[in-house]
């Protein structure tokens, strides 16, 4: 008998699209070839394309529901790194530099982490926030942070900005 998986999250890139099934496989469904498949070990709570050199997204970012980062590569589709930020479920992603080495990470939790591989010591614990963080984004020198109906603007610390909404 077959096992009826569910899509939980999904993704559409111009190459293709992304599915992320409750059982912790994600799926890559290109345009042009054969579908490719890899497991994680939580099912994803969150998914983020990340556009490489050629500039098309080449490798996702899917955050689980256990406090994990997979690292993804969408042409061999193998995990490349794993990050663990905490045992909160991930609920938000958002690449902090333009290379895309270090990803924001924000948990069920309220708690904001940096992760990469060129992070000091691959995880560091930024702040804590009153409750979850539903998006998250970099302009400029702030973190702007979207939980339910409020926006927060705050600095790398956690702290209010001078910058107004």
């Amino acid at each position: 008998m077959r096992q009826l998986r569910t899509v939980i999250r999904s993704m559409l890139t111009s190459e293709g699209s992304i599915v992320a099934m409750d059982d912790a496989t994600i799926v890559w469904k290109p345009k042009v070839g054969r579908n490719k498949r890899v497991r994680i070990e939580a099912p994803a709570s969150v998914l983020l394309g990340l556009i490489g050199p050629r500039g098309m997204v080449d490798r996702i970012v899917a955050g689980d529901e256990y406090g994990g980062v997979n690292l993804i590569s969408l042409a061999n589709m193998e995990v490349i790194d794993r990050f663990v930020v905490g045992k909160s479920k991930v609920r938000s992603l958002c690449v902090s530099s333009i290379s895309g080495e270090s990803i924001l990470v924000g948990c069920e939790n309220g708690s904001v982490h940096m992760v990469g591989q060129n992070v000091p010591n691959r995880v560091v614990d930024l702040f804590e926030l009153d409750g979850p963080a539903s998006a998250l984004r970099v302009v400029g020198q702030d973190l702007h942070i979207q939980q339910g109906w409020e926006r927060k603007i705050v600095s790398w610390t956690g702290k209010p900005s001078l910058l107004l909404a």
